[in-house]
């Protein structure tokens, strides 16, 4: 049976995945795109071998994933794909309605954390029941994310909506990079596939590797899929980071601490990376 690979379907991605997606990178596997729910949900339930999560999903659920190293798509500033439309400031928005879509876990939960320990209130925060038309309608924000966030923030330019970029909220307050997913594997098919797990993981760095190199290639690809021109492009994916060093690890530890402080996550997991040791085989490494 072929791995099946999960791919996250907004932009933020491409520099990680294009080159496997395309073959440039070999490996043999079934790809599997679509949002960041629906693929954290997908890698539970069964679907899927190896995918990027949501970092707060992965948080929820550590007993029954892993972590690959050195992958993450993270920010060390603003990143314009995780962006908070509304009529006032952040910090004035107490008692207000605030809408989020349903594609993500970790930045509405990121949102009620910079509210509530940063900002000294409680957000009453409601899910989007139909796509986002660029009206608040009765709510006071709307919390989007990825390529919709983008798109937005375009569409949106001469209106006089405050727009706030919850990773540069983030870094201002705690001076540390925020992570927005990571790499895991069912800790099951790692149990029973650990040779099967380091050929794939090698293979997504490969294909980072060569996303890197071929960045034209990622840019054409993003523009064709959310008709922004490449100086937006450019900008956007200069502001992300596909590293998960010791800084990416202390900010998403500290980001579970707030989590479990506000009372979205019942304890604070720690991290635990599978590590390639030279008999090709890998070990549990907890940090």
């Amino acid at each position: 049976m072929k791995l099946r690979l999960g791919s996250i379907e907004f932009i933020n991605s491409l520099p990680v995945d294009l080159g496997l997606l395309t073959g440039a990178v070999r490996l043999e596997a079934d790809f599997v795109q679509g949002s960041p729910v629906a693929l954290n949900n997908k890698l539970l339930g069964g679907e899927l071998d190896i995918s990027p999560v949501s970092s707060f999903f992965y948080a929820e659920h550590a007993d029954r994933l892993v972590l690959l190293p050195e992958l993450s798509i993270s920010s060390e500033s603003s990143v314009e794909s995780v962006l908070l439309f509304s009529r006032e400031k952040i910090e004035n928005l107490k008692n207000q309605t605030l809408r989020i879509t349903g594609k993500g876990r970790t930045t509405p939960a990121l949102l009620e954390i910079l509210c509530r320990e940063r900002y000294d209130f409680r957000p009453r925060l409601e899910l989007l029941s139909t796509p986002f038309d660029g009206e608040l309608g009765d709510a006071e924000g709307v919390l989007l994310i990825g390529d919709e966030a983008l798109e937005w923030k375009q569409r949106l330019k001469r209106r006089s909506l405050k727009v706030t970029d919850l990773a540069e909220e983030w870094r201002e307050w705690t001076k540390l990079p925020f992570v927005f997913a990571v790499w895991a594997a069912r800790r099951d098919f790692f149990s029973k596939n650990p040779g099967r797990t380091l050929e794939a993981w090698e293979a997504i760095l490969r294909s980072r590797d060569w996303g890197f190199a071929n960045m034209e290639q990622v840019f054409a690809r993003s523009e064709q899929k959310t008709g922004l021109p490449k100086p937006i492009l450019q900008s956007y994916f200069s502001r992300l980071s596909y590293d998960f060093n010791e800084k990416h690890k202390k900010g998403m530890a500290l980001y579970f601490e707030y989590a479990v402080k506000c009372g979205l996550l019942e304890a604070a997991r720690g991290i635990e990376e599978v590590s390639p040791v030279p008999s090709g085989q890998f070990l549990g490494a907890k940090t």
